[in-house]
């Protein structure tokens, strides 16, 4: 009979619910109800917790972020010293080629639209890719390249290729530092190259594959250590830099800086001799690994660093294509960032660069250590230029009509012509169309078909059968 009631009681419980019943439910449900309060609460204060901290890429970054840079907004706090620069141009160089070296196209336009928050215009950036990763036949997503997910941007938004494919080569990067043009050799738009002169701070970036002293360009001929010392040696007698910022992404980087022998050039290496260059994270979207570590390590950064000093996330974080227009938080992020703590103490402590790769650095040539430099002095553009273009902008804002801008100083916008530059772009909505017209037709054709066909309940299907069963078995009592 116990056994009975306890049965008939956990019965009662399932099917009325807890309130009507018996005694046992209800002290059963009671002392786990008691049990059960606390954790939910801690759950959700730890909930509310989280959705209050900012997203970032890495959350490691923010302690970092608060003990480096945002002491510096403070009013009290020393600010970096700008140099005596009046102009910024940057020369990216993407040496690789094949679909397996995604990552270091990637690389190039990451650093890319990074220069293009700070201010920089394409007319003072030299673009040289030596492949069209986003035309390849294995990219699922034409046309475009992502370097964290398809939901983060396409990289290849607003983007001007000044040197593609069989054109990047050892020779052509030498004779952009030394200005030393082929005739005929003209930029897309009809923009000028940018000029070189003693104001000028100079960043040259290169990422690919390397070795000790030696650089590839697309597994066909190498640049060498001591070309790129000629190089800078030249410049120097022309006058064609103030500073000169050299950053290699590649293995054994740092030793295509041995034998720099001239002034003012800072030199960093993300890996040094014998030392590896790793790559970051696969895609599965993608199918291949899309940015290297170092220099995702500088981009990720000041994205974090902009978030957490502005309020709101940076425009790399966000879904959203304005990754070119000049952004004033990621600017001031990088005027209270100096080039040791963005190009090799960051990377250091949080890019876990792979098994003993450092980062290799040198300012001995120069006149200010690294640690006095801002980013801004070779990552935006110069003071005198981002004054200009928020005067310009706000002429453009007070000129603005029936939705169109009137650009001031005759000034073109290239950023409608983005989707007819493209020459491999894909026209999402009509593929879609085709696609779902297509499986229409596919589906009338069927329908067609087995209206043609013979039903198995139909009168002439049933007498075929019969025939059929009786041939058999005349023909088997026959044989």
């Amino acid at each position: 009979f116990k056994l009975l009631a306890i049965c008939l009681s956990f019965f009662l419980a399932d099917k009325d619910g807890v309130g009507n019943a018996p005694w046992i439910a209800k002290s059963s449900w009671k002392v786990q109800a008691a049990q059960s309060t606390t954790p939910q609460r801690r759950k959700s204060s730890r909930q509310q917790q989280q959705q209050q901290r900012p997203m970032l890429h890495n959350q490691k970054h923010e302690s970092a972020i608060r003990n480096i840079i945002t002491p510096k907004f403070q009013p009290n706090s020393t600010p970096l010293t700008h140099g005596n620069h009046t102009s910024n141009v940057a020369i990216i160089v993407s040496s690789s080629r094949y679909w397996f070296n995604y990552r270091h196209v990637t690389n190039a336009l990451s650093i890319y639209h990074l220069l293009k928050r700070g201010g920089m215009t394409d007319d003072n950036i030299v673009l040289m890719l030596a492949d069209d990763i986003p035309c390849n036949m294995r990219n699922p997503f034409r046309g475009k390249i992502f370097s964290r997910g398809i939901t983060a941007g396409d990289l290849m938004e607003n983007v001007e290729i000044d040197y593609a494919g069989t054109d990047v080569t050892v020779d052509a990067f030498l004779r952009v530092l030394l200005g030393r043009h082929l005739p005929g050799e003209e930029r897309k738009g009809g923009r000028s190259w940018p000029t070189l002169n003693e104001n000028t701070n100079v960043l040259v970036y290169l990422t690919g594959h390397g070795g000790d002293n030696f650089f590839k360009f697309q597994d066909g001929e190498e640049l060498m250590s001591n070309d790129v010392a000629s190089a800078f040696s030249q410049m120097y007698e022309l006058k064609r830099y103030n500073e000169i910022l050299f950053i290699s992404d590649t293995c054994q980087a740092f030793t295509m800086a041995d034998e720099i022998g001239v002034p003012n050039v800072f030199s960093v290496g993300s890996s040094l001799k014998g030392q590896n260059s790793y790559a970051s994270h696969s895609d599965t979207d993608v199918g291949q690994s899309v940015i290297d570590r170092y220099s995702k390590i500088i981009k990720d950064f000041v994205d974090d660093a902009v978030t957490l000093t502005s309020g709101s996330p940076s425009k790399n974080m966000m879904a959203t294509n304005d990754m070119e227009s000049f952004d004033e938080a990621t600017v001031a992020v990088m005027e209270r960032f100096n080039l040791h703590d963005a190009l090799v103490r960051i990377p250091m402590n949080h890019g876990e660069l792979g098994p003993n790769s450092k980062v290799g650095h040198a300012d001995h040539l120069c006149s200010r250590r690294m640690n006095q430099v801002p980013l801004s002095d070779f990552f935006a553009a110069s003071v005198v230029e981002r004054e200009g273009q928020v005067d310009r902008r706000r002429v453009e804002a007070s000129l603005w009509m029936d939705d169109w801008s009137i650009v001031a100083d005759g000034e073109d916008s290239r950023h409608g012509n983005y989707d007819a530059e493209k020459e491999c772009a894909i026209d999402r909505e009509a593929a879609d169309e085709n696609v779902n017209q297509n499986r229409e037709e596919q589906k009338e054709s069927i329908s067609q078909k087995s209206q043609k066909g013979m039903s198995p309940f139909s009168l002439k299907f049933l007498a075929m059968a019969g025939g059929f069963l009786l041939f058999v078995n005349f023909s088997s009592r026959r044989w």
